[in-house]
């Protein structure tokens, strides 16, 4: 066969494919995945396939002649023969999803979530309605699921930011970074992480997330600081990841987890500083003892020597003299006793009590508090230590309890006249309606012991602020 023939072959007519027969037919609409089922314009059934059978539990001989209510919740059936009726009189093609939350009734009364679609025919006989019925209790079940992931990722005070490699175009934010950033959801779903962290260019940026995108890397974890809407930089700390994909030909996304580190570098900020006053009192104690052990017992001994020389002064003048410079040692050696005492009494107990209830307080909290001390604790008297502390743990207490916070700072502020206690937490508030609790009452019982006021600040959703002061007097 020359290529002239093989040409003028396929150009030919078309061949006209074989009709199918009723058994092909019918047996095409039974192997649908979806049930299906022709009613006339009245609602009576006239087919159903072999899905309709499984999806509600009726032999087929059961539905044929019945009213298409049958397999509706009694309740839906007035109504939906009224939709019926509204149906005819303005017949047109509904695709499945349309919005409509739908319930079937299966024969042994269990009720199940359905989408449907209505495809009008016209025949010789009158109208014709093809349903087609898809049960979608699976899929309401992943999407809840989904939902309550979604949720919980939204309930993480985190932020949580899903984008693209190529574009760098934010697809998704959780509430944390909402609340971590000032900006809106939509807002940032049209920004990329340029926008927001102003100590990267797009090239570094870029060299830092290739070694991810490559697959070199398994997660990636740096800081740096997020810029806010209101202009304000924070600290964070950044997960980076670059998991697979859901399916196959889907896109991929890089995933990072944003804390944060506020709190925690102000904590270590305090630790540093605690550890700097630690060290001081260290040298305190060491000079103390090198007094004791050293200086005064040397001067001790120069006076008991002066003593000893005494008698053998015959002069009147010298024993005068001898007499006075041990009298003065003697007042040197008691000046310097009480030096000493002042250098190693309480030297670093109210510091570290203070740590001591911070950190005990950061176990029921989940986080740690900030702590900032204005002025010299180590000088404030153990009867305004022995209610401020109590004063504290109970404040840090309540806030474990009842704020649902993710934020404290403590605030002490010792002053010449008065010390002051200040706990604020950013938690859910306190209802002005709610009945006064026990803890205003002891905040106010102890202050009133030194001379002192007590007060807490408070409304719903906005936090609670307790502040506690004693006078110096």
């Amino acid at each position: 066969m020359n290529p002239d023939q093989l040409s003028a072959e396929n150009s030919g007519p078309a061949t006209r494919p074989a009709e199918l027969t009723e058994a092909e037919l019918s047996a095409m609409v039974d192997a649908s995945p979806d049930g299906m089922l022709l009613a006339d314009e009245l609602g009576v059934v006239l087919f159903v396939n072999s899905q309709m059978e499984s999806l509600f539990g009726y032999a087929r001989d059961e539905l044929l002649g019945q009213s298409i209510e049958v397999l509706l919740p009694e309740r839906f059936r007035q109504q939906h023969a009224a939709h019926r009726t509204r149906y005819r009189a303005e017949p047109v093609t509904r695709a499945m999803g349309t919005g409509l939350d739908l319930v079937a009734r299966h024969r042994d009364g269990r009720e199940f979530p359905v989408e449907i679609s209505l495809s009008p025919i016209r025949s010789d006989d009158g109208l014709r309605v093809v349903a087609t019925v898809r049960d979608i209790t699976d899929r309401l079940a992943a999407d809840a699921h989904a939902n309550a992931v979604l949720r919980t990722i939204d309930a993480a005070h985190d932020g949580v930011f899903m984008f693209d490699p190529g574009s760098l175009r934010f697809i998704y934010v959780n509430q944390g970074a909402v609340q971590q950033l000032g900006y809106s959801t939509e807002e940032l779903l049209a920004m990329t992480p340029l926008h927001i962290k102003p100590e990267f260019t797009d090239g570094a940026y870029r060299e830092l997330l290739a070694p991810l995108v490559a697959g070199e890397v398994p997660s990636h974890t740096y800081t740096t600081v997020h810029r806010r809407k209101d202009g304000l930089d924070v600290p964070v700390e950044i997960v980076l990841e670059y998991p697979p994909a859901s399916q196959p030909r889907h896109p991929r996304y890089l995933v990072a987890l944003v804390r944060d580190v506020t709190q925690r570098l102000r904590s270590e900020q305090f630790a540093r500083t605690q550890q700097t006053k630690v060290r001081v009192l260290e040298d305190r104690e060491r000079v103390a003892r090198d007094l004791h052990d050293v200086v005064i017992q040397r001067l001790f001994a120069t006076g008991m020597s002066l003593q000893a020389m005494q008698p053998l002064a015959t002069d009147p003048a010298l024993n005068t003299r001898i007499s006075e410079t041990v009298h003065q040692l003697d007042e040197t050696i008691a000046e310097l006793r009480s030096t000493v005492f002042e250098l190693t009494s309480r030297t670093g107990l109210v510091v570290a009590k203070l740590q001591e209830h911070v950190e005990e307080a950061a176990v029921s909290l989940g986080y740690q508090p900030t702590v900032e001390v204005d002025g010299d604790l180590e000088s404030v008297s153990l009867e305004i230590l022995d209610e401020l502390f109590p004063t504290l743990t109970e404040a840090l207490s309540n806030v474990a309890r009842h704020a649902h916070a993710t934020r404290t700072d403590i605030t002490i502020e010792v002053g010449e006249e008065s010390v002051v206690l200040t706990v604020t937490d950013d938690g859910v508030g306190i209802d002005p309606a709610a009945p006064r609790g026990n803890g205003l009452n002891n905040f106010e019982a102890r202050a009133a012991l030194l001379g002192g006021l007590a007060s807490i600040t408070s409304s719903g959703g906005e936090g609670t602020t307790i502040t506690w002061a004693a006078p110096r007097a």
